[in-house]
């Protein structure tokens, strides 16, 4: 898989370029499944427009995105009128970003092969190490995520549903490699860009404090208490008992601070770019706001619009509630179960966001990696 890998990878990414040059007919722009209001590119350049005439960006009802993606890839939207330039430029961009994401799946799944490795040792099990298949599941995963069709059509579809996955797996990363400073960034840019990654915050402490994927406590207890009834010398059992880690609150307190840090810098940054056509309390009600009000009923391939189209406006505040609340209420049982998976537990957050999200598109296909 090693000699494999790097050819399949290169392969993934011409493929994309084939696509993003050559692929101008596809129409994914209009496409209900690949764009939603919040990351179709068609209206970002509406309110990039907006802005370049001194007038607010969340103006009317088209643009309801981060002012950070406006002064990023809004200069790219206006090469021509009719956006040929802006959708290659753009998707260049797109195939750039989910080339680094595959390069950061594939070091997560080093990092998880590692820390699975370790505890197979621990408890004794360096048989099931020895006769392991040689092939690396962060190769594997970040393959699957380069060719997964919906990912390809999200790159070549001008939305920015790359961008937000980058954020999260960024988040990820960074908590499995106990990097706090980048974590923290992925977390406040994902939370930024979308809103729902905020409850990736559980499984982002738990990596932090404890660590990776590790077999439940019990098992090392059981496997103690077998240790002690057989002849085992003092410190084999001292070694299998230090083995159990204890939650650290170093890492997740450096966490917290490189949080404020980089929310300060986005909320200062968003500020300045907003100073004249705006401000961010616009910006938390055409972005917040609208993601957790559902104003906008065109047809996507959730239930939401279809709901609330249907639903009198007496019971609109009352489901709005129910809807929302329901991604919460999962939060606590879930953490509870599998603490001792967090990055699994960091999967099935994403999973459920993607389904209950109130603007879903094939994007979210690619949280299933």
């Amino acid at each position: 898989m090693a000699i494999r890998y790097w050819p399949m990878a290169g392969a993934a990414v011409g493929f994309r370029l084939v696509l993003v040059l050559f692929g101008g007919d596809l129409h994914l722009a209009s496409r209900p499944e690949v764009s939603t209001p919040l990351t179709s590119l068609r209206r970002l350049a509406e309110g990039y427009w907006l802005k370049q005439a001194s007038v607010s960006p969340y103006s009317g009802s088209m643009y309801h995105g981060s002012p950070l993606l406006l002064s990023v890839l809004g200069p790219l939207t206006s090469s021509r009128p009719d956006g040929h330039h802006a959708h290659i430029y753009c998707s260049l961009i797109f195939v750039a970003v989910d080339f680094l994401a595959a390069m950061l799946i594939r070091a997560t799944g080093h990092e998880l092969e590692m820390a699975r490795n370790r505890s197979l040792k621990s408890l004794d099990l360096t048989k099931a190490v020895k006769d392991t298949v040689n092939v690396s599941a962060g190769d594997v995963a970040s393959l699957i995520y380069l060719w997964n069709p919906w990912a390809i059509v999200t790159c070549v579809g001008s939305c920015t549903s790359p961008i937000e996955n980058l954020m999260v797996v960024i988040m990820i990363y960074g908590s499995c490699s106990r990097l706090a400073p980048l974590a923290a960034f992925g977390y406040v840019m994902a939370t930024h860009l979308s809103l729902y990654p905020a409850i990736l915050i559980v499984p982002v402490i738990l990596l932090l404090g404890y660590g990776l994927d590790a077999p439940p406590p019990k098992v090392f207890v059981i496997k103690g208490s077998i240790a002690r009834k057989s002849d085992v010398s003092d410190n084999d059992k001292t070694s299998r008992q230090r083995v159990v880690q204890q939650f650290s609150w170093k890492p997740v307190l450096h966490f917290i601070f490189w949080l404020f840090i980089w929310s300060c810098h986005v909320l200062l940054l968003s500020s300045v770019i907003l100073k004249k056509v705006g401000g961010l309390h616009e910006m938390f009600e055409k972005t917040y706001g609208f993601i957790l009000t559902v104003k906008d009923l065109s047809p996507n391939i959730g239930v939401l619009w279809y709901f609330f189209a249907e639903v009198f406006d007496f019971f609109r505040n009352f489901f709005l509630m129910v809807f929302n609340m329901n991604i919460i209420f999962m939060v606590l049982p879930l953490a509870i179960r599998l603490k001792h998976r967090p990055c699994f537990l960091a999967f099935v957050y994403t999973a459920i966001v993607a389904i209950l999200k109130s603007y879903p598109s094939v994007s979210f296909f690619n949280h299933f990696v």
